[in-house]
């Protein structure tokens, strides 16, 4: 979805620089961190509507920043798509079940990459559309339960002021 906001994560700056701008190319707004403690830092403080992880960092693993995520977001309210030169089927499987939504290998294909973001985003925007209903929903049942019982209350229950 054009004119969301991405965050890149990488320790190398060249691979954060060359995502940074092939995104804003592609229509995206995009900040950056240099590791998994900015990172989580950044997100606390102005949460984007996506992440893109590396994996290998110094300190904070992008794996455990990850992890460290899904313990405040769940995978629909914020997307995150690890990026790495790791391939081994172990290592995608670790990263899917400590909570990403998808994987990308090094070096990063574009088209690919913007596929990735794209379905990432429209399952992102569907589960907030979702979510909005399901609070409609509920605030309507409310309000016509309340409606209900005040219109078949017995006048003689209610207690004297």
């Amino acid at each position: 979805m054009i004119g969301s906001r991405i965050l890149i994560v990488d320790d190398v700056e060249d691979n954060r620089v060359v995502l940074d701008r092939q995104l804003r190319r592609n229509g995206f707004e995009t900040s950056m961190c240099e590791d998994g403690v900015a990172a989580l830092a950044e997100i606390t403080s102005n949460p984007p509507d996506l992440v893109l992880l590396d994996w290998m960092m110094p300190n904070l693993s992008g794996l455990d920043t990850l992890k460290a995520i899904r313990e405040h977001y769940d995978a629909n309210a914020l997307p995150v798509i690890m990026c790495t030169a790791r391939d081994e089927e172990s290592s995608i499987g670790s990263a899917i079940e400590a909570g990403a939504n998808d994987y990308v290998q090094k070096p990063i294909r574009m088209p690919v990459l913007l596929a990735r973001i794209s379905a990432q985003l429209i399952r992102k925007a569907s589960a907030d559309a979702l979510g909005a209903v399901n609070l409609d929903l509920e605030n309507t049942l409310a309000h016509r339960t309340k409606a209900f019982f005040d219109r078949t209350r017995d006048p003689r229950d209610a207690k004297p002021e």
